[in-house]
């Protein structure tokens, strides 16, 4: 039996992640920068609902629509960042940096918070 890397296909892979990116390029240039910001807010909005609903209701599992909508928002936000870095121009190269460097950072905060709590 293939284990999920061994079925895994990166040519398909790769076909999809470009196809995607045409689509979500195509639907900027169609609506516009100013409606395409509009629309990254609303979805972020909407985003913190889902996750504030993820929080409210942790107690009750059985709530599947939580958890499917909270995926569902987290796309979206991407999708919006995506286009997003395309409309500022900003690379993917830019973003990781700052990531890395905020995580050098909370690396940082972790270890002087591990240092104050022994200290007691």
């Amino acid at each position: 039996m293939m284990n999920k890397i061994e079925e895994f296909n990166v040519d398909e892979y790769i076909d999809k992640v470009t196809e995607t990116k045409r689509i979500f390029r195509q639907s900027l240039e169609k609506y516009g920068k100013e409606p395409q910001c509009r629309q990254l807010m609303e979805e972020c909005a909407e985003l913190i609902k889902a996750t504030n609903k993820m929080l409210r209701y942790a107690d009750r599992p059985a709530e599947p629509e939580y958890y499917a909508n909270l995926v569902e928002e987290i796309a979206d936000v991407e999708i919006m960042l995506y286009q997003l870095k395309v409309m500022f121009n900003v690379s993917d190269d830019e973003v990781f940096k700052v990531k890395i460097q905020k995580a050098k950072r909370e690396q940082e905060r972790l270890e002087n918070h591990g240092r104050k709590q022994t200290k007691i």
